[in-house]
């Protein structure tokens, strides 16, 4: 506090100033969220229905389950697409090393 005293008086009104600015914004935070009781929000609403009416989530549910045995598949099917890229570019090196070993016995 002894500190703040030393300050010139527009560091002390421009400490002051971003005080107020400070207090202002969370008294209007506040406020804001007293205005945005659940009562009046949209989200609110469509938990209830769901609460109501768990068809909704079952679905959703369903659709999510479905979704990740796809992507499972599409994964699997790329590891298997993966590999076989591997054997062939396996296949490729072993008749390139084969083709080297017959180009220096032969001479050239």
């Amino acid at each position: 506090m002894e500190k703040l005293a030393d300050l010139p008086p527009t560091a002390l009104i421009t400490f002051g100033a971003v005080l107020a600015v400070i207090f202002a914004v969370r008294f209007l935070g506040l406020f804001q969220g007293q205005n945005a009781s659940p009562e009046k929000s949209a989200a609110a609403a469509q938990v209830a229905a769901v609460i109501v009416d768990p068809s909704a989530l079952n679905r959703a549910s369903a659709a999510l389950e479905a979704q990740t045995m796809e992507a499972i598949h599409f994964r699997k099917s790329l590891e298997r697409a993966a590999e076989k890229v591997c054997q062939s570019l396996d296949r490729l090196c072993v008749e390139v090393d084969d083709l080297k070993k017959e180009l220096i016995r032969k001479g050239h």
